[in-house]
């Protein structure tokens, strides 16, 4: 086609993008319905055979033989003659579905026939048929099909001279909402010679019209000057689509060049025919993704369609288009001009052709999505293996320093907003990973004005998601204060669906791959692809654990998804951490990394798996994800392995500024507070050098000291010192010892403390700091630091006093020296316990003390167990203290050879029992 043509299809596919595109049918559309068996008329067919009828000859004015043939023969025969030249059996022609296919915001026909009503109820497209001003009032879609010259079932149709004369009267609405169509939409005549009289009509609203309106083109096969200037004088544009072919048939010329017109209108690839049209078709394509600085590669596979993704060693995509594969709905069109682009790439590989900038610009969409190359070829010589161009060598990644900051978790220093969107979206994620919601709050509201009015709008829609998960979070998170929840309670989110609907419909579909992600649905099937995929690979193990045999082509596939995945998150600065899918696919993906490496020796992990695992998986998840590499009783026990520069990244950069933000932040339990635990816990899996140990006790130490923590992080440090130990034997420093339980009694003497702390201190959450203490065989000389707390203490209430006794004071003293050992027995058996309310906690502190000999037995502690099981039975409860008790009781009888408490132990074995055989039945 022309270069005339060429912009007539650019304008006319910018209009119907913009809902503003009017198709105008006339009666040669009907004629693509003709088949052997069924034929429309042309009008000079339907005014012959009226002319028949009056027995005239000469006359050859249409509209005046109608109104002859009306006057002669009455309105029931008039109707009667044209009725029958429309069969209603008539079907509609592919012609007719790719007009509505094309989707313009109205069609509007000056047919009688029933062919484009048939259209749309046979293809369920969505358009509301308007007959009459009536149906036009009660019209509610958008979309319209508009029959001017009305239809035989309304009674209504316009073909007489007295119909043209008075159409203003009986259609005064539709005239005047065609002429507004007419004066505001891009037009499009189809099935009309220049001469048509049902044309002159509109031709004659349009003069009434200003010049200052969109273009009209009228599509004809004709080469005729005069005609193209008629047309031109009434600001139609005259479109020849079929060139110079020559057929004695016009209306198959005119059909079969306009389906590939209209076909390209819709938007589909009929005019790429060299290696620039190629290069531009990929380009524009991609170019929706060139503001973003990473791009998942589940977009590009959408967006491209008719390719997939392999993976070499180094977990690296390398992008393959396909061409044989069969595949569902393969587009073969599509497929051509892939191959074509193919073929370009491996005149590129041998050196035939330079790279132009066209192809580097969509080298460098690609490589954001971390895909290295493009498939040009099988190789020959190994079987299953593919060349490729790689293109990596052609770039060089500038978001780097950006993604290592965040994979650091290293706010000290981060960017500030600018007019550069990326640079403040960047800002406003690192606001929000440091807690600092309001002000992320208020750059993303600046970033959505910026991006709307620079009309970016890929970036917008990533804004517009985080700008609602900050909404989410000023309105019900706790810890932004309650004065500023309010504030924010009566705001609304974006309706994304909304924005995303009401966009053009070129940007709708540019735009599809980034709505998929922010209305979460492209989400949602990465977790349930990635879910689906773990019970495969679960399943292989337990074929390999008995002996058979897995075969698995693509075994670093997954991680290049996971790593491409964070990649996206961080490096667009996306807020959707807390999003349950999102946590779903990090939890499945390092549950993949782990059963992949099934017949190795050792597992470890990749820098993104941990990062992972310490910022997006929940700790009780990650405890049972990894339990296998330190559950006394599995095979894979010390098997875990995390490298030397590993570790070094963890312990020396993430561990410490997990610490340092941690600290900094005024939000009690912020969110540093599972991302240290999580920390912890992966270290303690690793096998350490004695001064890589030490760095991590120093970290730990900073924590405990300068910390408000709850009671978890305690728990924490106590599993990492308790696995370090059974797994790898590994000592701490004697001072570091000291240090650390001077830092716990220092916070009881000064009441340094949180009611977390305390109660974590008090109920002897570091249980493996004196176990370890006990151990290294340390003598604790501090005399002054245990006068001061055993004064402190004499100010307590008894019943804390008896807490910090048993769970604190007793381990104090089995690692102090002798002069330290005396003061502490002498505060302890110093300690009322006869004015102790709670029985139990009598009981149990007595038998204490008798297990580690600060005192002797005493027939009142039989008699006080006694009484508490006669209670007990009495009230008809049980206590979980009997289970301590029986543990103190059966220590006394076993390793000391105690009989005194015979008795009272059968009947606390007896209960114990029981409530255990109660637990066993229980359906709750």
């Amino acid at each position: 086609m022309n270069n005339n043509i060429d912009l007539a299809i650019k304008n006319i596919i910018e209009a119907n993008n913009n809902g503003n595109l009017a198709v105008f049918i006339g009666a040669g559309i009907s004629k693509t319905s003709d088949s052997g068996t069924s034929k429309l008329p042309t009008w000079g067919n339907l005014i012959e055979d009226l002319k028949v009828d009056l027995k005239i000859e000469d006359e050859l004015d249409f509209l005046k033989v109608a109104q002859m043939y009306y006057l002669e023969f009455g309105r029931y025969n008039y109707y009667k003659k044209l009725e029958q030249y429309f069969p209603k059996e008539i079907k509609p022609s592919e012609i007719h579905r790719l007009i509505f296919r094309i989707n313009p915001h109205v069609v509007i026909t000056t047919n009688w026939d029933g062919i484009l009503e048939k259209t749309i109820e046979e293809n369920a497209f969505v358009y509301d048929v308007v007959r009459s001003d009536l149906e036009l009032t009660k019209s509610i879609l958008q979309h319209k099909l508009i029959k001017m010259h009305g239809d035989f079932d309304c009674d209504n149709i316009v073909f007489k001279e007295d119909d043209y004369l008075k159409y203003q009267d009986n259609f005064p609405l539709l005239e005047n909402y065609i002429k507004s169509i007419l004066g505001t939409h891009t037009v499009l005549f189809l099935g009309y010679s220049y001469n048509d009289f049902n044309l002159k009509q509109i031709l004659n609203w349009i003069q009434t019209h200003s010049k200052h309106r969109p273009p009209m083109y009228l599509v004809d096969i004709k080469n005729e000057k005069t005609r193209e200037k008629y047309l031109k004088n009434h600001g139609i544009t005259y479109l020849n689509i079929a060139e110079d072919k020559a057929d004695p048939i016009y209306e198959k010329v005119y059909f079969d060049a306009l389906k590939p017109f209209l076909l390209q209108i819709k938007g589909q690839i009929t005019n790429i025919n060299s290696d620039e049209q190629v290069l531009e078709f990929v380009y524009n394509k991609l170019n929706v993704f060139k503001s973003f600085d990473c791009i998942l590669l589940e977009q590009i596979k959408k967006t491209l369609s008719e390719c997939e993704f392999v993976y070499d060693a180094d977990a690296k995509p390398v992008l393959r288009f396909f061409k044989d594969e069969i595949t569902r709905g393969g587009n073969q069109v599509k497929r051509a001009v892939y191959h074509r682009f193919i073929e370009y790439l491996k005149n590129i590989d041998e050196g035939k052709v330079d790279i132009p900038d066209k192809l580097l610009q969509i080298f460098q969409i690609l490589a954001k999505a971390g895909i290295k190359g493009i498939v040009f070829s099988k190789n020959k010589k190994q079987a299953n293996r593919d060349e490729y161009l790689p293109f990596e060598e052609f770039l060089h990644d500038k978001q780097k320093d950006k993604l290592e900051k965040h994979l650091n978790f290293d706010y000290e220093s981060i960017s500030h907003a600018s007019d550069d969107i990326s640079v403040s979206m960047d800002y406003a994620f690192s606001l929000f990973q440091m807690d600092r919601m309001v002000d992320a709050y208020s750059t993303m509201e600046n970033i959505i004005a910026t991006a709307i009015k620079m009309k970016d709008y890929a970036l917008l829609f990533s804004a517009m998601y985080n700008y609602n998960m900050l909404l989410w979070h000023l309105k019900f998170s706790s810890g932004v204060k309650r004065e500023d929840r309010k504030k924010y309670h009566k705001i609304e989110r974006y309706d994304l669906s909304e924005v995303f609907f009401n966009m053009t419909r070129d940007r709708r579909d540019s735009l599809s791959s980034i709505y998929e992600f922010v209305s979460e649905t492209m989400l949602v099937q990465m977790a349930y692809r990635i879910s689906e995929d773990l019970k495969k690979i679960e399943d292989s193990r337990k074929i390999i654990e008995r002996g058979g045999m897995v075969f698995n082509s693509d075994v670093t596939k997954h991680e290049a998804k996971h790593k491409n995945l964070i990649n996206f998150v961080l490096s667009n600065g996306v807020m959707i951490e807390n999003l349950q899918s999102f946590q779903s696919i990090n939890r499945h993906s390092i549950h993949i990394a782990i059963e992949r490496q099934i017949q190795k020796e050792d597992v470890s992990l990749n820098r993104y798996e941990l990062f992972a695992c310490i910022k997006y998986i929940e700790n009780k998840d990650l405890k049972a994800l990894f339990d296998e590499f330190y559950n006394k009783d599995s095979k894979r026990k010390g098997s875990f392995r995390i490298s030397e520069e590993h570790r070094h990244w963890i312990q020396n950069v993430v561990f410490v500024n997990l610490v340092e933000n941690y600290l900094k932040s005024d939000i009690t339990f912020n969110k540093y507070h599972n991302y240290i635990q999580n920390t912890i816990f992966i270290l303690s899996l690793a096998k350490h050098s004695e001064e890589e140990f030490e760095t991590i006790i120093r970290t730990i130490i900073k924590l405990i000291y300068k910390g408000s923590n709850s009671i978890s992080i305690f728990t924490s440090i106590n599993i990492f010192l308790g696995i370090q130990y059974n797994l790898f034997k590994i000592e701490i420093e004697k001072e570091q010892l000291t240090e650390l339980i001077e830092i716990l009694i220092n916070k009881l003497i000064h009441k340094n403390y949180n009611g977390h702390e305390y109660h974590a201190i008090t109920s002897n959450e570091l249980s493996n700091l004196f176990w370890y203490a006990d151990k290294s065989d340390i003598k604790f000389e501090n005399k002054k630091i245990i006068e001061l707390l055993l004064t402190v203490l004499d100010d307590f209430a008894l019943s804390d006093k008896i807490d910090i006794a048993q769970n604190l004071l007793i381990n104090l003293y089995l690692i102090s020296n002798d002069e330290i050992k005396y003061i502490i027995k002498e505060f302890l058996i110093s300690i009322p316990l006869n004015k102790e309310k709670e029985q139990y906690k009598r009981i149990i502190f007595n038998l204490l003390l008798v297990i580690y000999d600060l005192k002797d037995i005493e027939e009142t502690v039989v008699e006080d167990i006694e009484q508490y099981i006669k209670k007990l039975k009495n009230e008809r409860m049980f206590s979980s203290s009997l289970y301590e008790m029986k543990n103190e009781i059966d220590y006394l009888k076993n390793n000391r050879g105690v009989e005194l408490f015979d008795t009272v132990s059968r009947d606390i074995d007896a209960m114990v029992d029981q409530n255990e055989k109660r637990k066993e039945i229980s359906v709750f």
